[in-house]
């Protein structure tokens, strides 16, 4: 698999069909904006393989296939959600728990959980992109839940590949991310807080801005690196129809 082609066919996917397009950025924020079902829409759009970018219309659609997605993504998280309620049900037992054997035994069962938990994260996020791409192709709900195709592409692509993919995009999109929120949040915590404490009442109206600002610029980007992760994961899932 190069990875150097793929990456540089998103960003390249990117950069022409959002970047190059203000319109259709600013539709895309808008998406965004609307708690993000719309802009879900539009990833399905891309994971169905649409090239150059698609435009952004038909917003009913859009809002259909976003809540779909969306309805994918929430049954995939089931299993999470109910090993956190073990995880903190067991911290909380060996937190009130009078009886040291007991809080012994509960710690133990809490580091079970936690395990468990981890492993289901890494699953999900190895299983769901094939299968929110699968879901996006076939226009059917239970093919997203269909693992024995699911792990077949996989197959195709390679696991190690499949796997190296993920880690790859995962630091692409990462790293930038992390240092943009960061850099906002010391941007935020340094202004912000002197405003705070040298003008007090002012101060409030200054730190509310900034912390404005901080979102419309996370909304402004979240259209890039969206679309971007979206049509490397689309590659990565085509290289399963080609030899590899």
């Amino acid at each position: 698999m190069d990875f150097a082609e793929l990456l540089g066919d998103a960003f390249t996917y990117t950069k022409e069909g959002v970047w190059g397009n203000l319109n259709r950025w600013l539709k895309l924020i808008l998406a965004v904006l609307c708690l993000g079902l719309p802009f879900n829409g539009y990833v399905m759009r891309v994971y169905r393989g649409a090239k150059p970018a698609p435009d952004v219309d038909q917003w009913g659609t859009l809002f259909v296939d976003g809540l779909k997605l969306l309805a994918v993504g929430i049954v995939y998280a089931l299993p999470i959600v109910i090993l956190w309620i073990f995880v903190f049900g067991t911290m909380l037992l060996a937190g009130f728990s009078d009886s040291g054997e007991t809080a012994i035994a509960a710690t133990g069962v809490h580091m079970l959980f936690m395990m468990l938990m981890y492993v289901a994260e890494i699953a999900i996020a190895i299983i769901m992109p094939v299968a929110s791409i699968r879901f996006a192709r076939t226009g059917i709900f239970a093919e997203a839940f269909n693992f024995s195709a699911v792990f077949e592409t996989i197959g195709k692509i390679g696991w190690l590949s499949y796997i190296i993919a993920i880690v790859l995009v995962s630091f692409v999109v990462g790293i930038p991310v992390v240092v943009v929120i960061f850099g906002l949040l010391f941007v935020l915590i340094i202004i912000g807080g002197a405003s705070l404490f040298m003008l007090k009442g002012a101060g409030v109206f200054i730190f509310l801005g900034l912390l404005l600002l901080m979102v419309l610029f996370i909304l402004v980007l979240a259209p890039l690196f969206g679309v971007f992760q979206a049509r490397y994961m689309t590659r990565v899932y085509e290289t399963a129809d080609k030899p590899v």
